[in-house]
């Protein structure tokens, strides 16, 4: 099977956008107004916080706020020049900043960051953990999202199996995908994963 045909491969996984439950959008984002635009989204690996960020930055630009965002991968303790860039170039009030992955930060640049970030309109950040901002939103999965983004990618998969592969992982949804790529995929081992297999769940 080529790798885009596999049913699991990374870009039909990234065309499934974050399901919000327990609030509605209109919701979450009078919230996020309540905590004047300066928030978290809360959460372990593979429980959607990218996607959601992405997908409250979208509705934001629709609002009229100029989105601008930056990605710390693991072990990355600051912005770097590129990043800064991305976020302070030409600043403007309505600058609403994104910053995924912000528990990477050391807290010089955490500190940093915070304060040239007083004159953007909000900063809104993605952590495993709580406490850098006000928790806007602490994602969860459960057996039931996982079924449902199986479903729609794949097709109805039996209950008990998807809850095997809902504890084997521990709820990481990425890590249940990419196990399901590769047993499309025909490999061996769910570990070796190749280009093209999904590197988040897009929840």
């Amino acid at each position: 099977m080529r790798a885009r045909d596999n049913p699991f491969a990374v870009q039909r996984i990234l065309a499934i956008r974050y399901r919000l439950a327990g609030a509605t959008w209109e919701e979450l984002l009078e919230r996020l107004a309540a905590l004047d635009f300066r928030a978290a989204v809360v959460g372990s690996h593979g429980h959607g916080k990218t996607t959601l960020l992405e997908d409250l930055g979208g509705r934001l630009a629709e609002r009229g706020l100029r989105v601008r965002t930056a990605t710390l991968r693991q072990g990355e303790r600051r912005l770097g020049p590129a990043r800064t860039a991305a976020l302070f170039r030409d600043p403007h009030p309505r600058d609403l900043l994104l910053v995924d992955g912000a528990e990477q930060l050391a807290p010089l640049a955490w500190w940093t960051l915070r304060r040239r970030s007083r004159a953007a309109a909000g900063l809104l950040v993605t952590s495993h953990r709580p406490g850098l901002l006000p928790t806007l939103h602490a994602c969860r999965t459960t057996p039931e999202l996982l079924a449902g983004i199986v479903a729609d990618l794949a097709g109805p998969a039996g209950e008990e199996e998807i809850a095997e592969l809902f504890a084997r992982h521990g709820g990481d949804l990425r890590q249940a995908l990419r196990e399901l790529y590769d047993r499309s995929a025909g490999l061996t081992f769910p570990s070796a994963a190749r280009r093209g297999s999904p590197s988040r769940p897009g929840r």
